[in-house]
């Protein structure tokens, strides 16, 4: 198995046939140039774990299917017999055989085979539910790389930066206009800077190893695999809570797969009502006496005297009535979890336009103090390098206020189980069974 895991690849030709099936409109070459959300979750369809599982759950759930369809078989039985005592003459043996048809009654088959269809497209809608949280957490590992990866450039332009202004003000001292202590303050900065750096570049090793945890990949398979995401910095403004809390009711997996439940469980009562009433056997014999041929048909049926199968009905009313308290339960946290998450949303885009605007304004002062170095040939660097050091503050401070919106789009998406954007080809993509 761990041979198998090593030797998988983004490049795999089943991995490209399972694509080319899930999309209505494939890419035009397998693998992409760059791989972005839609892709690397298509791929993480393909070879996360737990969707083997969901896929073995809906094999075994329709392999039951065949098992409820079944009807039960005839029985034979013989019964040669040994007279002792018999008249002169006569033959000591009797030879007998007795037959056993059972015939169900109320439909028991049918319903059985109801209950088992039910069960199957429970399944089905568990399927999708897991489907979902592959993707939400591969979205998850997704943004924590590239803020990770934005956060280790901004890193390296500070700690660079912080460099030069150690250099300037070790100059500055030995001519006499810098303090000891300023150097000194210069050279903890460099050093905070340079561990920062270090930080940054762990965190995005393990952001591309949580991205090919959450596909199924070793983490060699990313060596060469370039990461796209267009409108990461473009966070939407225009969401309703409205049309998200009417799109979750319907979307969310775990909403159909707990009504799917209650049908089984509505089933399975179904069943057990019927099995009140006994089911008929047919028992036709034949006996061979001395030479003559006895036959007889002697049809049985159970008196339901002592047992009505009141305990199994009671059971399985119980369990119609759990599995409707659950979707409500179910149904209630939805509700909450989708305002909770346009709440959020609502706060975090707003602490991300303020911190844009913020970082913009620094950026337009740097820009404007460079300019008015160059037209007036001034040589005070210090005061431009102390307010760049400012600007990548502002900067990280943008970046963390991003990566709460995308977290908080993550959210929003959680709660309807279905992309915002991009989703032409989602419920295609979990209707994908076939590996």
């Amino acid at each position: 198995m761990e041979s198998e895991f090593r030797t998988r690849s983004l490049t795999d030709p089943n991995l490209r046939d399972f694509v080319n099936r899930a999309l209505s409109n494939s890419p035009a070459a397998w693998p992409p140039s760059e791989f972005d959300l839609k892709a690397l979750t298509l791929a993480a369809l393909y070879y996360n774990p737990d969707m083997a599982a969901a896929r073995a759950k809906i094999g075994t759930a329709q392999a039951a299917e065949i098992t409820a369809g079944a009807s039960p078989n005839p029985t034979v039985t013989l019964l040669p017999t040994w007279v002792e005592n018999t008249f002169p003459g006569e033959v000591p043996w009797l030879f007998a055989a007795s037959f056993d048809v059972p015939i169900e009654t109320a439909g028991k088959r049918r319903k059985r085979i109801e209950q088992a269809r039910l069960a199957a497209n429970a399944a089905e809608a568990a399927y999708g539910e897991t489907a979902w949280t592959v993707r939400s957490r591969l979205r998850a590992a997704l943004v924590e790389y590239f803020c990770a990866q934005r956060s280790l450039d901004l890193f390296k332009s500070e700690a660079q930066l912080e460099l030069q202004l150690t250099n300037l003000l070790a100059q500055r001292l030995q001519a006499g206009d810098a303090s000891q202590f300023e150097v000194t303050v210069a050279e903890t900065e460099a050093l905070s800077a340079r561990i920062a750096l270090r930080a940054a570049e762990s965190r995005l090793a393990d952001a591309r190893l949580a991205i090919a945890a959450a596909i199924g990949l070793p983490s060699d398979a990313f060596k060469d695999i370039s990461l796209a995401w267009p409108q990461f910095d473009a966070p939407p403004a225009d969401l309703s809570i409205d049309s998200l809390q009417s799109a979750g009711l319907v979307n969310r997996a775990d909403i159909r797969r707990s009504l799917a439940e209650y049908a089984v469980a509505d089933a399975g009562l179904r069943l057990e009502i019927a099995k009140q009433y006994p089911d008929l056997h047919l028992e036709p014999g034949y006996e061979f006496d001395q030479g003559e041929h006895k036959f007889s048909i002697g049809p049985s049926v159970a008196i339901p005297l002592f047992d009505r199968n009141r305990g199994p009905i009671a059971e399985a009313s119980a369990k119609r009535d759990e599995a409707a308290t659950a979707f409500l339960a179910l149904q209630a946290d939805a509700i909450e979890s989708m305002e909770k998450a346009m709440t959020d949303y609502h706060f975090a885009l707003a602490e991300w336009n303020e911190a844009d605007h913020a970082a913009a304004m620094l950026q337009s002062r740097i820009q404007k103090a460079m300019e008015i170095q160059v037209r007036l040939g001034a040589a005070d660097k210090l005061s431009l390098f102390y307010t760049q050091l400012q600007s990548y503050t502002a900067l990280q401070a943008r970046l963390e206020s991003l990566r709460k919106v995308q977290n908080a789009i993550g959210a929003l998406e959680d709660a309807i189980q279905h992309p915002l954007f991009d989703a032409s080809d989602w419920d295609g993509v979990t209707h994908t069974k076939t590996p």
